[in-house]
Parts: structure tokens; C-alpha cells; sequence
């Protein structure tokens, strides 16, 4: 994988920050009205947890009564974070670390001290249960923020590239003559196993548990990006680029990176602590510039181009799970396949009856081997 950054800082004096988004999205510019304080969520959880399901209905339900005021970052950390699979991060550790908690599901809320809702009495610090979430973060929603966020990112699913510029205007002075700027990749839709799933029977699946919101990476590292200048009238921007890996963690009982999937949360800290503000930005998925490639694999589509039907053939040396995807080229999903082939010749059918005209892209993986081809729809 890899992080390239592009970054500038400005100070306007007043008005309209002015700036070019490649995709004309409205979310960029940054506001630069002064605004009230959004809410960051850092929800600490694990698979054996029993009450963690309670909680994350109970985020849902905040997050629900608050639309676009609200963000929440499940974080699997701590003893109940499981590895089989292993939903954990590098960075959980020292998240949970400063928190003073006592036991789980707990949160903290912007990292905000708050003395009445203290998890742990005897050393309280952010830590705080459940039942106290919607209260702590009424309080820090009726605060003025002295900055806003801004966020836009695309993903481009030949490559894995994603591309996120995130601005930070100061509507006020910052307390603090330096602040970070975090962004926090999260992924939805995970099945998987969780104790006491029946607590929030929505995301039961079968016999399994749909996990949302989950932290996979953070793109700006452990304690976020220094912003060097926090003065009123101070606009900071910053382009980054990320390879996204296909599992997390790149070690050990992994699971997959889905990019449709994918959610990005941008916020901004004083220190390690106390989330000023945060925000929610798009992300566009899209192909550029795919490059078809042969590999290893003996495999034909045909015909091609096609009207309503095509045949994808592969001739296995050995039986292998195979996984067969295709994207249109906005990015998203059209067709997935996937299973355990015979060696030989095995051929796969692609119904393209209910499709537009127009380029796909089939993505394939047998073993450790992939392979991308394009495939037009013309009727």
C-alpha cells in the first residue's frame, strides 16, 4: 500500500473559500460560516462482547435523530476484540489506552471530558457508557465550533486508488497553536460472528452478524496530521492517496476490503484528545485508465462484444475457489460469483440482459492470481 500527501495552507481574510473539485462535488469548498460542533462517536467494541450489539443499535438510533450531525467509528479493540477473524487495527490500542474505561461497549464522545457521565469513577476519564452517548452529544451539538470540515474522495476500482482532499476552515482562533487532522477509513456490511447479536436483531444475518461502521485504517496514522497554523481565517487543505489493500489487517485472520463498501469520516483534534469537529465526505467510485492483463490464466469471454448473454470460460490446472466480479464503469457491482471450480474446463455464465449498453469491467481471482478484462454491451 502506499500514502502520498499534497497539502497547502492559505489565510483569507473573509468571504467564500474559492476551489476546484476534479469532480465538481458540492461538498468542497468549506464552509466558512461559523457552525456548530458536529459529533464523533468512537465506539469501543469487540466480538465477545455480549452488550456491544446494544450499543451499536443505540449509535444507530443517535445517528438517525441527528442526519449529517452525527458520525460513529466502531472500533474493535481491548479484551473482547476477538481474532478469528481479527477486526482490530493498529491503532485501537492506544485509542482505548486514553480513555480511563472500565469495562465494555463504552465511547467517548468528541474526546470530551465529561465528569457526570465518566465511565470510571475512581480515575474518570472520556470513557463513558452507553445510556450516556445522546446526552453527552446534545451538549456538544448546541456548541459553537471555531472550524468546519470539508471532504471528497474517489476510488478507482481498477487500481484501488483512493484519492481524498479534505479542507479545514477556522471560523475562530484555535486554543491550541497546532491541531491534527484525522481521517478514519470505516467499512460497512461485514458478516461476522458477534455474542449477543439477538440485541440487535436487524443486523442479525443467518447465524452471523452484520458489522457497520467498522474501523479499517487511518490514513492520517495514530494521532492524525499537524496542522501548523490554527488562526482565525486559516484555510488548510490536503490531498492524500491510498492504496487500499483487498484484506485487513495485512496479517492473520483477515477480511476483505470492499470498496463499495467503504465510508470516510474526517475530524480535527487539539491534542490527542477533544474532537473539535468532524465531518462526512462522498466517495466516487469509478475505473480509469484499466489495463486489461492475461496473467496466468487461460480464460475467454465470449462473445465479445455481447447483446444479453456472455460466456466466461476458465480452464483450471487445479481446483480453486474462483471469484468473479464485474463493475460497470462508475465503479459499481453488476455480477459476483464465487466458488469452488473443478480443473478443467468450467464456464461461467454472464446475464447482461437488464444492463445499459455500454464498457464493463470483469474482474477475476482464482487463487492469487487476477485478472482483468473489458467486455461491451452493444445492442
Amino acid at each position: 500500500m502506499k500514502i502520498s500527501l499534497l497539502t497547502s495552507v492559505c489565510l483569507l481574510a473573509s468571504g467564500i473559500v474559492f476551489a476546484q473539485s476534479p469532480l465538481g462535488n458540492a461538498q468542497l469548498p468549506v464552509s466558512t460560516a461559523t457552525q456548530n460542533k458536529k459529533v464523533v462517536l468512537e465506539e469501543f467494541t469487540g466480538t465477545g462482547c455480549t452488550w456491544c450489539p446494544d450499543g451499536h443499535k443505540r449509535a444507530d438510533e443517535l445517528v438517525a435523530a441527528n442526519n449529517g450531525n452525527v458520525f460513529v467509528i466502531n472500533i474493535h479493540a481491548g479484551s473482547f476484540a476477538g481474532n478469528n477473524p481479527d477486526y482490530k487495527t493498529p491503532f485501537g490500542t492506544a485509542l482505548d489506552a486514553q480513555t480511563s474505561r472500565t469495562g465494555y461497549p463504552f465511547g467517548t464522545i468528541n474526546r470530551t471530558f465529561f465528569p457526570s457521565y465518566a465511565q470510571n469513577t475512581a480515575n474518570p476519564g472520556t470513557a463513558m457508557s452507553r445510556g450516556s452517548w445522546t446526552n453527552a452529544a446534545s451538549i456538544i451539538m448546541q456548541e459553537t465550533s471555531y472550524l468546519n470540515v470539508a471532504m471528497q474522495s474517489t476510488i478507482d476500482y481498477a487500481t484501488r486508488e483512493l484519492v481524498v482532499n479534505v479542507e479545514v476552515y477556522y471560523t475562530d482562533d484555535s486554543p491550541e497553536s497546532k491541531n491534527f487532522l484525522n481521517i478514519a477509513l470505516v467499512q460497512d456490511k461485514i458478516i461476522g460472528p458477534q455474542s449477543g447479536k439477538e440485541k440487535y436483531p436487524e443486523k442479525v444475518v443467518g447465524t452471523e452478524y452484520q458489522h457497520d461502521k467498522m474501523l479499517r485504517h487511518l490514513l492520517t496514522g495514530q494521532w492524525g496530521d499537524e496542522i501548523a497554523t490554527t488562526a482565525k481565517g486559516t484555510l488548510f487543505a490536503k490531498e492524500y492517496k491510498y492504496t487500499i489493500p483487498g484484506d485487513l489487517p495485512l496479517n492473520g485472520n483477515n477480511t476483505a476490503v470492499v470498496l463499495e463498501d467503504l465510508r470516510l469520516i474526517a475530524y480535527v483534534t487539539e491534542t490527542t484528545q477533544v474532537v473539535v469537529s468532524g465531518n462526512e465526505g462522498p466517495v466516487t467510485k469509478f475505473f480509469l485508465n484499466v489495463k486489461e492483463n492475461d496473467d496466468k490464466l487461460k480464460m475467454n469471454i465470449y462473445p465479445n462484444p455481447f447483446k444479453n448473454s456472455a460466456t466466461i470460460s476458465l480452464d483450471m490446472v487445479n481446483s480453486e475457489e474462483v471469484n468473479i466480479r464485474v463493475y460497470n464503469l462508475l465503479g459499481a457491482e453488476v455480477f459476483n460469483y464465487n466458488k469452488t471450480l473443478d480443473s478443467g474446463m468450467n464456464y461461467v455464465p454472464f446475464d447482461g440482459s437488464n444492463l445499459t449498453d455500454g464498457i464493463y469491467i470483469v474482474k477475476v481471482k482464482v487463487g492469487d492470481i487476477d485478472t482483468t478484462r473489458k467486455l461491451s454491451l452493444v445492442r
